[in-house]
């Protein structure tokens, strides 16, 4: 048998072409397919691997959450059973302190009524001795009196002295020498002329007003501006009822002390 060495040749050659084609077009692909679905299985196994160990990490986290949780929530019910400890215990002084106060303002109370119905029965009492006293005055209140009126104001204009004599001037001078002289009655010429006379201490050239003013209770009052002198019987009766209003006072303790 004779060989056909180009037929062989020819075989040859097309079986390496069909190695290379099946290298080129099949077995290529399907490795690198192979490949890639390894690699693909490998980062899906990684990533279970990751994801595994996120939920151990993650439940860790909770667990130690859930003791937090619980800690906190015993320091809580401690914390709440100690402010209603402290609350009960505050209540229940304030409710002493409440009673204590209430006790405290009655007996305040019942005190200031006392002192009230005393101090009414002390200024009663004073007032009316005063009035009595007025009345009198008034009644008995004549030429003589009156005289003696004037001399006691003439007699305390002259008793004036250093600074309240010269505040007096100053006031004279400021206001040119006007001043105004007010009497509970009215001034006879030679009272006035008198009177004149007294404040001629008071200033050079007095320029003197006479009024009446029934509300001083045989009294005369000097006013200079914002300078005041007067003599009054009411300063003596405000006296008379400070006095007996004291002695109600020093009365009412006396029997309280007993």
């Amino acid at each position: 048998m004779q060989i056909d060495w180009i037929t062989v040749a020819a075989q040859i050659v097309n079986f390496l072409a069909l190695v290379w084609i099946l290298h080129r077009l099949l077995y290529r692909p399907v490795t690198r397919a192979m490949q890639r679905r390894a690699a693909d299985i490998r980062d899906r196994f990684a990533e279970a691997e990751r994801r595994e160990a996120l939920a151990v990490e993650e439940a860790d986290r909770l667990r130690a959450q859930q003791r937090d949780v619980e800690a906190a929530r015993a320091g809580v019910l401690a914390e709440a059973e100690a402010e209603a400890a402290a609350l009960r215990a505050r209540l229940e002084e304030e409710a002493r302190a409440a009673v204590a106060a209430r006790r405290a303002e009655w007996e305040d109370q019942l005190d200031r009524e006392q002192a009230a119905f005393l101090a009414d029965l002390r200024r009663g009492t004073a007032a009316h001795v005063a009035r009595v006293a007025r009345r009198v005055l008034d009644d008995l209140a004549g030429a003589a009196l009156e005289e003696a009126v004037v001399d006691t104001f003439i007699g305390r204009l002259r008793a004036l002295e250093g600074k309240p004599l010269d505040e007096l001037r100053a006031e004279a001078v400021a206001a040119g020498g006007e001043m105004a002289v007010s009497s509970a009655f009215d001034l006879s010429d030679g009272m006035r002329a008198r009177l004149c006379s007294a404040l001629d201490r008071v200033h050079d050239a007095p320029r003197v007003g006479f009024d009446r003013d029934p509300a001083l209770v045989c009294g005369i009052r000097l006013r200079i501006r914002g300078q005041t002198v007067q003599w009054t019987v009411d300063a003596y009766l405000d006296d008379l009822q400070n006095e007996v209003a004291a002695q109600i006072d020093r009365g009412a303790r006396d029997r309280a002390a007993e």
